[in-house]
């Protein structure tokens, strides 16, 4: 019986960007799909972990919330804070780029700690192993999703029970490292309950295109049926088999982040939002139904879209879409399996502009079969469109995807160390036609020549008067460019 059952303390933590990171440093981490480094003052949390906190708080056990960044945790602090809860299992949610600082974390933790420590998430997925060798001070890896995963485990160690019995764990078994059952693929959204938002505070987070604060973040949907070779979750903790919350639920959480904590804005996190348009439509009607304003937006693909589905997603409260769009050859887009055509993405972007619904086109520069004529195509492709927003990554090669393995097998990765995996301004990768030097090159261009360029500067000068929100948010984009600029990222 769940009453008869020990109770167990979990601590879900999100590390600084760096072990000698304090509050008052110039780097944060930003980005949920694609973590980077970032000088603009760019926050994000983790929502899998407020998911994951949600179902172990239901089923009885105490959950605590770490978020070094959001709340101005420098190390020193973080570890006494580990120490006063002292925590049963402590939780990481691990990323490429810090993956160094959580090794450095838990071997400073294990000296005087008797929490047992899980890495979860993408990165960690495909390489369980691999991060369980490296650190002797890891104990667990949960593969894949881990809503009930991360509970089931904090139930095996206090109440006994078998660890290989856990979906997709993997454990030290004395000097072996062992492997569980596959994970398990979560198939109805409805049944989870909603994320543990209270543990956090929705005022400390901000991501550059948010315009009204407090903002968040959530997921209606896991997992995407398209097959972009380059594409992370999809590829390690969910599949290509798309399960969505009804759009009841959907409204259910939405309303209860705006009535309890005073969210203005939602950016909805998913893979690919509407691949079921009804789902999407009947979403929208239930926000104007029962009048609940509030700024959203969302992740979509050109192909899948049509006015009279933008024009509700408007009346809504859609506020901005950010289109995948990656390239602007179809050569290019046909190889990297992305499924749509360039006149898509046009249509698109002309589309959303002139419904009022802001535009953030997302290119990147520099799949293997791209040359420099591709690259300044694309670039050009991006200019003409003149979307509000416009973002110039580099590919970066990411575990467990097939755009990794493609490059591996190649020789086309450069990178020797995982923190360098950071699409926002660095190449991980290198081809006998493009360098890993002229990538950086053209990126930063891009960058710089887009947002220096007149008229994307009349269209944002417009944009400027619509509002005080506005104007503020243009301000703060001037920031961030010349941040950015001065620390030669662009």
């Amino acid at each position: 019986m769940l009453g008869d059952m020990k109770k167990m303390k979990i601590l879900f933590v999100d590390s600084p960007p760096t072990l000698d990171w304090t509050p008052s440093s110039r780097f944060t981490k930003g980005g949920r799909r694609w973590p980077s480094l970032t000088v603009t003052g760019e926050k994000t949390y983790c929502y899998l972990n407020l998911s994951a906190a949600a179902v172990a708080r239901e089923r009885g056990h105490q959950v605590y919330y770490i978020d070094c960044q959001a709340e101005g945790v420098a190390l020193p602090e973080l570890l006494d804070k580990v120490k006063n809860i002292d925590p049963d299992l402590a939780v990481f949610y691990v990323e490429q780029i810090k993956v160094n600082v959580d090794f450095a974390i838990i071997k400073q933790l294990k000296r005087w700690q008797k929490a047992k420590v899980v890495f979860v998430g993408p990165f960690v997925t495909p390489l369980d192993r691999e991060v369980l060798t490296l650190s002797p001070f890891l104990d667990f890896v949960i593969r894949g999703e881990y809503d009930y995963a991360v509970a089931d485990l904090a139930e095996t160690m206090g109440n006994g029970g078998k660890i290989e019995d856990i979906p997709g764990i993997t454990w030290r078994d004395g000097e072996e490292i062992s492997q569980g059952k596959p994970a398990n693929r979560l198939t109805d959204l409805n049944s989870l309950p909603i994320p543990a938002y209270d543990l956090i505070d929705f005022n400390n987070y901000t991501e550059s295109v948010f315009i009204n604060h407090p903002a968040a973040a959530m997921a209606t949907s896991r997992g995407c049926p398209y097959k972009c070779m380059y594409c992370w979750f999809p590829q390690t903790i969910y599949s290509h088999r798309w399960v969505a919350q009804s759009p009841e639920r959907m409204f259910e959480e939405v309303r209860y982040m705006v009535e309890r904590f005073g969210v203005r804005e939602i950016k909805i996190d998913d893979d690919t939002f509407e691949i079921d348009r009804q789902r999407v439509v009947d979403f929208c009607e239930l926000l104007i139904r029962h009048h609940v304003k509030v700024a959203w937006a969302p992740q979509c693909r050109p192909d899948l879209v049509d006015e009279e589905l933008l024009r509700i997603m408007k009346r809504a409260g859609c506020i901005r879409i950010l289109w995948g769009c990656e390239s602007a050859s179809q050569e290019v887009l046909d190889k990297m399996k992305k499924g749509f055509k360039v006149a898509d993405i046009e249509k698109a972007t002309h589309l959303s502009q002139k419904l009022g619904i802001e535009v953030l086109n997302c290119f990147m520069l520099g799949f293997p079969w791209d040359t420099e004529e591709t690259i300044r195509q694309t670039i050009e492709f991006a200019y003409e469109l003149n979307a509000e927003f416009t973002q110039f990554a580099i590919p970066t090669p990411l575990p467990g995807t097939e755009f990794y393995k493609l490059a591996k097998e190649n020789g086309y990765v450069k990178a020797t160390e995982w923190d360098y995996f950071d699409g926002s301004h660095r190449a991980a990768v290198s081809y006998p036609q493009l360098s890993h030097e002229t990538l950086e090159l053209y990126s930063k261009k891009a960058y710089r020549d887009y947002y220096l360029r007149p008229r994307w500067l009349w269209l944002m000068s417009r944009r400027a008067l619509r509002s005080r929100a506005h104007l503020n948010h243009t301000f703060k984009l001037a920031l961030a460019f010349a941040k950015r600029r001065r620390m030669g990222w662009i």
